[in-house]
């Protein structure tokens, strides 16, 4: 080694392996934190520094035109930790663009009304609503039909049936009562697709 800690060009040239041992003991911790300055992954950076020291034993054959293999080495390694913040940059972005298109599909997919699986529940749900109106009372079912399917008033409804506003009142509330509790199970079900989309 000279007076600078550098390793001579000579010792380095030849491909012998002390030389390269030297070269890698002497540089691998500092190279591993520089890498590391740049990934934020010390495994990653081991990695990189690995991969620089490969191709360096692979070339050293041809490396007469190298003066500082210490010059070498960090520029190498800064190149390597670049391009791969670009590749997981890149990486990254083509995750994510793929992520909202598969989000959008889905949501797309939930909120269209000819998608199978919507239908589906749809019709079981239609069909539970109707089981449970065929199940009411007669005088809530029929109070129920004429506020919500034919959308009569209250007093009309009081009128038409011959009886108090109050029984009106008292029949539609029981009447909500029973849907609510007969389409709990599809509460949970309804309220996941509609928070979806």
């Amino acid at each position: 080694m000279d007076q600078k800690g550098e390793i001579p060009n000579s010792l380095f040239l030849r491909s012998n392996l002390d030389s390269f041992q030297d070269l890698f003991f002497k540089y691998h911790g500092r190279l591993v934190l520089f890498a590391n300055k740049f990934t934020g992954d010390t495994q990653v950076s081991k990695d990189l520094v690995q991969d620089v020291f490969i191709k360096l034993w692979e070339k050293s054959p041809t490396l007469s035109e190298i003066d500082s293999p210490k010059s070498y080495l960090f520029q190498a390694l800064k190149n390597s930790c670049l391009n791969y913040n670009r590749h997981l940059n890149l990486k990254h972005s083509v995750e994510n663009n793929i992520l909202n298109k598969i989000n959008t599909l889905e949501k797309s997919a939930i909120s269209d009304f000819k998608d199978p699986l919507y239908s589906l529940l749809e019709i079981e749900v239609e069909e539970k609503v109707e089981a449970i109106i065929q199940s009411m009372p007669e005088k809530c079912r029929m109070v129920y039909i004429l506020s919500r399917h034919k959308h009569l008033k209250n007093v009309q409804i009081a009128g038409e049936l011959g009886i108090t506003l109050k029984m009106v009142e008292k029949h539609i509330s029981k009447a909500l009562l029973l849907l609510r509790k007969g389409l709990a199970e599809y509460l949970t079900v309804m309220l996941i697709l509609l928070l979806n989309i």
